[in-house]
């Protein structure tokens, strides 16, 4: 199980697919992670117990102290985690927040965060659910394998991003470490 792998490395990418982009009301669809460049794994949560039940598979990972979590955008997803009784713990890396230290008047959002620094588009969420209105979908109605594709695809930028802002980050590290992070 690649639940297992998880546990075993220093450091993983993690992202949730949800109901809402407010943390504190939205329900968590999807759990996708990545702990290499190029490979991701999405874990697909039903609607009610089960799954919360399935989060809830996941809390002794998020709250591993040893184990570094990565995310853009990371504290949505802390607080989604927080609805399901899950504290994520251990060193953190933003890459929203690297970027701002970087480039603070640029935009910092992962689709442009990936065609800047990997040459890469990502798959908009504009195609999954359409524009913003009346007749966009929610999440939940995405057909599923659509949907994995999005969200896997978002931990994997993510943590091939993470492994470039890094290294960018130089004169802002201890700002980022000591002052953004917690």
């Amino acid at each position: 199980c690649f639940y297992n792998q998880l546990r075993n490395y220093d450091k993983i990418c993690f992202d949730s697919e949800t109901t809402s982009i407010d943390s504190h009301v939205a329900e968590a669809i999807g759990l996708s992670f990545s702990f290499q460049a190029h490979k991701a794994w999405y874990v697909h949560l039903p609607e009610g117990e089960e799954g919360k039940r399935r989060v809830l598979r996941f809390k002794a990972l998020f709250e591993n102290e040893s184990i570094a979590k990565i995310g853009q955008n990371i504290k949505y997803d802390i607080n989604v985690l927080l609805q399901y009784g899950i504290e994520v713990k251990g060193k953190l890396f933003d890459t929203m927040l690297a970027h701002y230290l970087i480039e603070p008047d640029m935009r910092h959002n992962m689709d442009y965060l990936s065609e800047t620094y990997l040459g890469y588009k990502p798959v908009s969420i504009e195609t999954l659910i359409g524009k913003k209105g009346k007749n966009q979908l929610g999440m939940r109605y995405v057909e599923l394998d659509k949907l994995v594709e999005y969200a896997a695809e978002d931990a994997d930028v993510t943590w091939q991003l993470k492994n470039i802002l890094d290294l960018e980050l130089k004169a802002e590290k201890k700002l980022f470490e000591e002052i953004e992070m917690p």
